[in-house]
């Protein structure tokens, strides 16, 4: 996954810190710590090594090394490296899942927008689950 140019800065929940609630920003967020809630970003969402999250996640791009669990939705892709695991609800529109990673629960894809619309979900497609 390459950075965006336009992705401007990165906020980062370091390692031992703990937040419960919701993030929203234009940003891009790095968790090495743990988060509990709600993140909504305009960015990227990094979780390190480390990082330890439990959210409804809607961001760009979602890069998993550590642990997610919930609901996500990926606008561009979600990408699970070898040292990651997820579990729960994905909706992205493209997917990596390296050689070790962990994906357990369902996945959904987004059809590409044309530049000017939203992103959607087709009505009645089927997920899967994989495991």
């Amino acid at each position: 996954m390459t950075k965006d140019a336009t992705s401007g800065s990165t906020s980062l929940v370091s390692r031992p810190m703990v937040i419960e609630g919701e993030i929203s920003g234009d940003e891009s967020l790095h968790v090495d710590g743990r988060v509990k809630g709600i993140i909504r970003l305009k960015g990227d969402l990094f979780v390190g090594v480390g990082g330890v999250v439990d959210a409804e996640v809607d961001a760009r791009n979602v890069i998993i090394q550590g642990t997610v669990t919930g609901k996500v939705i990926a606008r561009r892709q979600l990408e699970v490296q070898s040292s990651g695991r997820f579990n729960g609800e994905c909706t992205a529109a493209s997917y990596e899942i390296r050689e070790g990673a962990v994906f357990e629960g369902v996945s959904r894809m987004i059809s590409t927008p044309p530049k000017n619309e939203p992103a959607s979900i087709p009505s009645g497609q089927d997920s899967k689950r994989l495991a």
